[in-house]
């Protein structure tokens, strides 16, 4: 895939990355995913966005960034020390895949994630519902690790192999030590 082609891409699945883990509770209402039957971010008081992880918002952030400066101004592009070795087309399409393979991961954690959150408002005192929430969540914060490296496989650069090393290091820390 050409540069062109890439800079009009990738915003675009940035925007809609930003609906998803953003804008969800606004996106859900738009396209009638949930029934308004029950509003669980009043029963629950829940908030996916506290619950994901700072670093990875930081992360997520970053990678927006470097796509408003791909995509607008490819002039600076050289601050995130792009390693042209892996600028091939084959490379980027192959981005571009895992990139759309992510959006379908991280729409499936939402909804999964509504779908254990009604569970759970049913039944509050369960433990093993609120465990498929964060089973659940897990998903998301993978979903959104596979993202990040979507992304660098796309637009291969130093600043993005740093951050997709990151990305890995918290996950794991997350949920894999106590």
């Amino acid at each position: 895939m050409t540069d062109p082609d890439l800079q009009i891409y990738l915003p675009a699945i940035m925007l809609v990355a930003c609906w998803l883990t953003i804008f969800w509770r606004h996106f859900r209402k738009i396209t009638q995913i949930a029934k308004d039957i029950y509003d669980v971010d009043n029963i629950l008081e829940y908030n996916r966005l506290k619950r994901v992880s700072g670093y990875f918002w930081v992360i997520f952030s970053v990678f927006s960034f470097m796509t408003i400066i791909y995509s607008l101004f490819p002039d600076l592009y050289y601050l995130f020390i792009p390693l042209d070795v892996f600028h091939h087309p084959i490379i980027n399409s192959i981005g571009l895949l895992i990139l759309k393979v992510a959006i379908i991961w991280i729409l499936v954690a939402q909804i999964t994630i509504d779908k254990e959150l009604y569970k759970y408002s049913k039944d509050i005192e369960s433990l093993s519902a609120m465990e498929l929430v964060r089973y659940s969540e897990q998903t998301l914060l993978a979903g959104m690790l596979v993202f990040f490296i979507g992304f660098f496989t796309t637009i291969t650069n130093f600043i993005g192999f740093l951050l997709v090393i990151l990305g890995i290091y918290i996950y794991h820390k997350m949920f894999y030590i106590n």
